[in-house]
């Protein structure tokens, strides 16, 4: 009956509407507006202005705030900033988050995961373009294969923020913005080859179509790679393609309506474990992964709220041929609706429910032929803000529902003052929530011994943080700390028949640290960094993967109007990690990556980049077994209009 009336009330939120929203086509825009896309253009309900790299989208669940009102610390990466650093792949951005790291096993395209502030891979909320992008099979998001050229701006929310993202979002939200939400026309183009045998090309288009626009992009790369097993045998390569159409601000009476399609695919040769002694040998493997989104968002105002209704789907099709063929197909598809109103300038609040299904298929089934195990899971959720001039408090509450396991309820409470000094102190405690992923319950691969367990339960965190920030002229500096204490969380059991499955534990799991940050600009300078601390401990036993020490510094000169040089210095402190041929931790070494990128303007249209990666040449692993890549340089020519 519950879930009945749930899907019932988000249905009749369709009905007739009236207040009509506008476009602003503007670098600056008020907090207080609705906003969709990137690039500096948002939806907008009547409203003055500031500047676009001052919202953030992901601090509330409909609309922008500015960065000065959250009471979560946060880090953006403008298209600036990405474009400075030009780096392949999102995953090299994001090693200068605060409180970031990243596991790659392997070269451009292999398995790339992250953990933020000491949490699991499955432990964070990625949405791109509007839609969770994780895998619902495993519940994490494969950063392996997202290249860069397409993206305008990534939003990154730290800590619990359960209480509006729901099950995932327990280390923290990272939100990734392409063109595929711009309506300025324009056209671009890029080629960029290299090392490895490296090429990658993209062309995009943005076309107005009245005060609506169509958008296009296309990419595609290729690498020969390098021997990821590090035995000097054959590489191990990678090809992807993808596909972003997006529709957007069609107008359709008071109603406004965007959408989204996006098609990508990746085949990765990789080596594996053939003989079951824990190292990887030459093999000829290959992983095939199909990614497919949709999205569909209606906006207009009634009664005085502000609403947004988004329907969506994705589909992960992971095929796998090699020692252990398998084909996985996990798909995720629901409907959404937020509703916020302003109250006397100073207060708002946004209703927020949810409808989700998730499934998950694998071939070969060896349990159950053409068994689709399933989830459906329904939210209520609000949030509270209050702003006034020096001082913003917040309150955010959820209730979901699952068909699987216990239902689970979620809250977030924070507080921000501003000083005169242009200083401000920020402060939040709030719980997290990861529910089991569809493997973990009804996952069953007999050739690694592997069998679900369909009595675990969710796993929950309880996390505060507290944070201060300065500014002084044109230099910008944050100190962040923070404590978190997971329970009943998630784990492998090696059993003494050398199977496996996964169960809840019984003690908890603590996530400690500090992070900094900080940037300084001039003219024609520009400078940024970050440093983490981190102690993560699992019953006293420090966890693996999770660096005690992460930092990342970026440099660039604009000596003139044509040229712009940066340098980038990222490193990785020391961290465990297990190995299976022992099935003991052993200590990963710590490494630097140097980097440096050129850009130079022919005139307003071409430009041609110089890229260096790894250029100290560092020998690394960041998962035991896996070989890096080594030093790598790139040349490109880029084409806009």
């Amino acid at each position: 009956m519950r879930s009945l009336f749930l899907s019932a009330a988000i249905a009749a939120i369709a009905a007739p509407a009236w207040g009509q929203a506008h476009i602003l086509h503007s670098e600056e825009i008020n907090s207080s507006c609705s906003t969709i896309g990137g690039g500096g253009e948002f939806l907008a309900i009547g409203c003055p202005y500031f500047k676009a790299d001052e919202i953030i989208s992901i601090g509330q669940a409909i609309g922008g705030l500015q960065t000065e009102q959250l009471t979560s610390p946060a880090s953006i990466l403008t298209q600036a900033e990405i474009r400075a650093r030009n780096q392949g792949v999102v995953a090299d951005l994001l090693r200068t988050i605060p409180g970031l790291s990243v596991s790659q096993s392997g070269g451009a395209g292999a398995l790339t995961q992250i953990r933020l502030r000491g949490s699991e891979a499955n432990h964070v909320t990625v949405i791109i373009d509007g839609v969770e992008a994780a895998n619902p099979s495993d519940g994490a998001f494969d950063f392996g294969g997202l290249r860069t050229e397409d993206i305008v701006k990534i939003e990154v929310l730290r800590g619990e923020q359960s209480a509006l993202f729901g099950s995932d979002a327990i280390g923290g939200v990272i939100n990734i913005i392409t063109r595929a939400g711009s309506t300025s026309e324009s056209w671009r183009a890029s080629f960029e080859g290299g090392s490895r045998d490296t090429y990658e090309g993209q062309v995009s288009a943005v076309m107005p179509l009245g005060d609506a626009a169509l958008s296009l992009n296309g990419n595609l790369f290729n690498t020969e790679g390098f021997d990821i097993s590090g035995l000097g045998g054959e590489q191990d390569g990678t090809e992807s393609r993808a596909l972003n159409i997006g529709l957007n601000t069609v107008e359709l009476g008071p109603v406004i309506l965007s959408g989204k399609y996006g098609h990508s695919t990746r085949d990765t040769e990789f080596d594996s474990d053939s003989d079951f002694d824990g190292r990887l040998n030459n093999t000829v493997d290959e992983t095939e992964v199909q990614i497919e989104t949709f999205r569909l968002d209606a906006r207009f105002n009634l009664a005085g709220f502000d609403h947004k209704i988004s329907g969506f789907q994705s589909e992960t099709d992971t095929d796998t041929v090699g020692g252990f063929s398998t084909r996985s197909i996990g798909t995720r598809s629901g409907v959404n609706w937020a509703a916020k109103r302003e109250f006397a300038d100073q207060h708002s609040f946004t209703a927020l429910i949810e409808a989700e299904r998730e499934t998950y298929r694998i071939i070969p089934n060896f349990t159950e032929a053409d068994a689709e195990p399933d989830n459906t899971a329904y939210a209520v959720a609000g949030d509270y803000r209050f702003t006034s001039d020096n001082l913003t408090l917040t309150a955010s509450g959820r209730y979901d529902i699952n068909d699987l396991f216990q239902d689970s309820t979620t809250w977030r409470l924070g507080a921000g003052y501003g000083f005169s000094w242009d200083g401000r102190l920020r402060a939040s405690v709030g719980t997290g929530v990861k529910n089991p992923t569809l493997i973990e319950l009804f996952g069953f691969f007999p050739s690694t011994n592997f069998i679900g367990n369909p009595d675990l339960e969710p796993e929950s965190s309880l996390g505060v943080s507290i944070g201060y920030e300065q500014s002084i002229g044109d230099f910008n500096f944050s100190i962040d700390a923070f404590r978190s204490e997971l329970s009943d969380e998630i784990t492998t059991l090696f059993n003494p028949d050398f199977s496996t499955t996964v169960v809840n534990l019984d003690t908890d799991s603590s996530r400690q640290g500090i992070e900094l940050a900080a940037d300084w600009s001039t003219d024609a300078f520009q400078l940024s960094g970050s440093a983490s601390f981190l102690d993560s401990e699992q019953d006293d036993i420090e966890e693996i993967r999770r660096p005690n020490f992460l930092a990342s510094v970026t440099g660039t000169w604009t000596p003139t109007g044509s040229l712009a040089l940066t340098v980038s210095v990222d490193h990785n402190g020391e961290q465990l990690d297990t190995d299976f041929a022992t099935f003991q931790n052993v200590e990963l070494d710590s490494f630097t990556l140097l980097g440096a990128n050129a850009r130079y303007k022919l005139n307003d249209h071409v430009a041609l980049t110089f890229r260096g990666s790894n250029l100290l040449d560092e020998d690394y692993q960041e998962v035991v077994g896996f070989a890096s890549a080594g030093r790598g340089v790139f040349g490109g020519l880029e084409v806009g209009f």
